[in-house]
């Protein structure tokens, strides 16, 4: 058997619709999963899309759909982009801003301009990762000096959000504390990013009833300015979507190695060392509840490159695993991109129902 990805059509929807029953709007981030992003176009036709590189904008059937990230815009780049029939922009710094407000008044083309905001600000510094957007004071003077624009329809404010976020969710009282009133009653929509966690191995969200209340929250405020609230979900849509399909080609010891590699299709477990879990295993209590007789074994997981860090699961209880055998990785949706690394080729993804 091949290792592959399978992808559920109806879990998709499932997940989709249950952040659409908040009221809000949905842009999928498309970078996540695009297979996950086409089931979306083909069966949520309210969708909005998330774009950051420019040969995705092909891919979107209906670009008045697109939110397109624009990064070191050029003559030719925003040529290109305009000419794809993008209208709505996100922007998240001053260069790129003036650029994008100086083509649009050469050309007398109307867009709708979403500035990136730096959440969070009490955050000294970034440290290992960088923080996008500008502050929010740029932010209020920009929005005074573009209000009145008339090659700007709508004006809306981007919020940036870290994956698997469990803890910054206080939005309403940081919207209040960032955005001017003025602002807010110019603004026309707001984007609160994405950050929504989900369940791994090494992530229990025990919290999200709290989030969907914060959000529901935010956009009940929001809607008292007229303000629409977009949610950007990724990794909360496309990981409980899929599941990765592998085989056990060798066990050594007490290490199977599979028939593919992180290299081939979890980059996002070395990344954020996020891992996943594994359909089946058992816990700790397990052989309690079941005698304690030979009910199971703990094993680490590698996949089959030459690698020393290419590893799924360093530590997996499983009952009796042999050759042959089939292994599921849970909650495999999100950043499943692979590499070129020893001849690697982009896993299959089956989509069923």
């Amino acid at each position: 058997m091949e290792a592959k990805f399978i992808l559920s059509k109806n879990k998709v929807l499932e997940q989709y619709n249950r952040l659409k029953e908040l009221g809000i709007k949905v842009s999928y981030s498309y970078k996540t999963n695009r297979e996950v992003g086409n089931v979306l176009q083909d069966n949520a036709k309210d969708c909005y899309f998330s774009v950051h590189d420019i040969e995705e904008i092909d891919m979107i059937k209906n670009k008045d759909k697109i939110f397109f990230f624009v990064v070191a815009l050029t003559e030719e780049t925003i040529e290109l982009i305009i000419n794809k029939g993008i209208r709505n922009f996100v922007v998240d710094n001053e260069e790129d801003l003036n650029f994008l407000l100086n083509y649009i008044k050469d050309n007398k083309i109307i867009i709708n301009l979403i500035l990136r905001m730096k959440f969070q600000e009490h955050i000294i510094s970034s440290g290992k990762y960088f923080l996008y957007g500008m502050e929010s004071r740029k932010i209020n003077d920009i929005i005074s000096k573009i209000k009145d624009n008339k090659y700007i329809d709508k004006i809306g404010v981007h919020i940036h959000r870290k994956s698997q976020n469990a803890s910054e969710w206080e939005i309403k009282q940081e919207l209040i504390d960032s955005l001017t009133s003025e602002s807010l009653e110019r603004i026309n929509l707001i984007n609160l990013g994405g950050g929504i966690p989900i369940k791994y191995k090494t992530y229990q969200s025990g919290i999200l009833d709290y989030i969907l209340k914060k959000i529901i929250e935010t956009s009940n405020w929001l809607a008292e300015y007229n303000i629409e609230t977009f949610i950007e979900p990724g990794r909360f849509i496309a990981g409980p979507s899929v599941i990765l399909n592998t085989e056990i080609n060798l066990i050594v010891d007490n290490v199977i190695i599979l028939n593919t590699s992180i290299y081939n299709c979890a980059l996002d477990s070395m990344i954020t060392n996020i891992r996943m879990e594994v359909g089946g295993e058992l816990n700790e209590k397990d052989d309690e509840k079941e005698g304690g007789e030979n009910m199971g074994k703990y094993y680490m997981i590698k996949g089959n490159s030459p690698t020393r860090d290419d590893i799924f699961r360093y530590k997996v209880k499983l009952r009796n695993p042999k050759r042959g055998d089939k292994i599921v990785f849970l909650n495999a949706g999100a950043y499943n991109y692979t590499t070129d690394f020893c001849s690697f080729k982009k896993l299959k993804t089956e989509i069923v129902d």
